[in-house]
């Protein structure tokens, strides 16, 4: 049959989101109809573009710009697959669009389908030891396999900059890394699939490492999203060494830990760290910590099962040889934060006493904290001052990782003013002071007059 009046097709065009140049996109499809009651051949699919064209075709199992005489029954269809490949424009730095169609010929009728891609232009790293240098947000940072910072050298990130990470790849910081995001324009830590689907699954890429002998790191209005981890701390701002600073930054959407530490010191202020796998915060092995006005709400989605706590701390590790070692926990304390989540208690700790540490072995504190302690004792008034147990933040949407607070959020107004003077912007640069009283967390509920 010629199918005189034509096919019918599920989409009149098909898009595919922002694709890396050099880098290979999903593969998206659409279906063809036969609406007749008869057999119809299609003398000819082909790509407008023929062989210069970017994208490429898949019908019936054949991978060609051009397929001739399909055969769809009555009443039957077909999958068309479409994936594409751009190549690099070195003369453009912002995204630029793609364009093609597949020209469907049945007897003396043609139809087509559109293709639009964006293309982006990337500064590719692979398997990359970098010394003293500065990243721009003029394009996106393209990491394979790792990117390490070597020793004595600083790798400076610009606000806006954007780092993606291809499966697996990890930052690796021996020496030093300067992040200098804003409000407006945070740096950006993600991984290298831009399709809306990937948007907030975990484990697209490894993490940020900073390794012992590191110094001087310092993470400013940042987001860092979909990895394995989120940000690895291993002994790093000991004695005398500045410790890491982590400030005004989101970590999201990860597989096991928002933030891993081993015996290292580390500030944290205005920071939200949900939607982890394992822990939010995994303070382990001793150490130095202060957290001030920090969001820890973990939801992570109910079909992957969560069993740790959003935050955790630990005194100890078992080597190879099964011994015991234990580090003192000079301090971990937390300030006008909350710690929440969907478990019973998002609060566990893990210690082993020492001999060695009888006067620095464990020290801890909340102060102005809404906590989801569950049956955890909390009348020690050393560790627990000026607490809430087990209220509801009541968080605008946590099912939609918004952690911001709602208008009758038990968290407005409440917290310690002498913290709040010391910070006195969250996250987003509102000012705590204007109204009642400094709300807890990361985010100042702002009313709208």
């Amino acid at each position: 049959m010629s199918g005189s009046e034509g096919l019918n097709f599920s989409v009149d065009t098909l898009m595919f989101d922002t694709i890396f140049t050099s880098v290979g996109s999903v593969t998206k499809n659409f279906r063809v109809y036969n609406p007749y009651d008869e057999d119809l051949i299609i003398s000819a699919v082909e790509l407008s573009g023929g062989e210069l064209s970017s994208f490429r075709l898949n019908i019936n199992g054949q991978a060609q710009e051009r397929v001739e005489n399909l055969k769809i029954n009555a009443k039957d269809s077909l999958f068309v697959f479409v994936d594409i490949t751009i190549n690099p424009d070195e003369n453009e730095n912002k995204p630029f669009v793609v364009n093609d169609s597949i020209i469907f010929h049945s007897g003396e009728k043609s139809q087509k389908i559109n293709l639009v891609a964006y293309g982006q232009n990337v500064k590719l790293l692979k398997k990359a030891n970098i010394k003293t240098t500065t990243f721009t947000a003029e394009r996106p940072y393209l990491i394979y396999d790792f990117l390490v910072v070597d020793s004595l050298e600083t790798l400076t990130i610009e606000k806006g900059t954007r780092l993606h990470f291809h499966n697996d790849a990890r930052l690796i910081v021996f020496g030093s890394m300067q992040v200098n995001g804003t409000a407006e324009e945070p740096v950006s830590f993600l991984g290298d699939r831009l399709d809306d689907w990937y948007a907030d699954k975990p484990g697209q890429w490894g993490n940020i490492h900073f390794m012992p002998g590191s110094s001087d790191n310092i993470i400013d209005h940042a987001i860092i999203k979909n990895g394995l981890m989120g940000i690895f701390v291993d002994s790093v701002g000991l004695e005398t060494a500045p410790p890491l600073k982590i400030s005004n930054t989101e970590i999201n959407h990860v597989s096991q830990f928002g933030i891993l530490t081993q015996n290292s010191k580390i500030d944290v202020t205005n920071t939200v760290i949900g939607d982890c796998g394992y822990h939010s915060v995994a303070l382990t092995l001793g150490g130095t910590y202060n957290f001030y006005h920090c969001t820890l709400a973990n939801y992570f989605p109910s079909w992957m099962i969560r069993n740790t706590p959003a935050l955790f701390l630990n005194n100890y590790f078992t080597d190879d040889t099964g011994k015991e070692v234990i580090n003192p926990l000079i301090e971990a304390s937390f300030y006008n934060s909350i710690i929440y989540g969907d478990r019973y208690k998002e609060i566990g700790f893990d210690f082993k006493k020492s001999d060695k540490f009888v006067n620095q072995g464990v020290h801890y504190k909340f102060v102005n904290c809404l906590l989801k302690s569950g049956d955890l004792d909390i009348s020690d008034e050393n560790k627990y001052v000026s607490v809430w147990a087990n209220e509801n933040p009541n968080f605008i949407d946590p099912s939609k990782f918004n952690y911001h607070l709602d208008t009758l959020s038990f968290c407005k107004d409440i917290g310690n003013i002498e913290i709040a003077n010391l910070y006195p912007e969250d996250i987003l640069n509102n000012n705590r002071l204007d109204d009642d009283g400094p709300d807890l967390g990361a985010y100042e509920r702002i009313e709208m007059e």
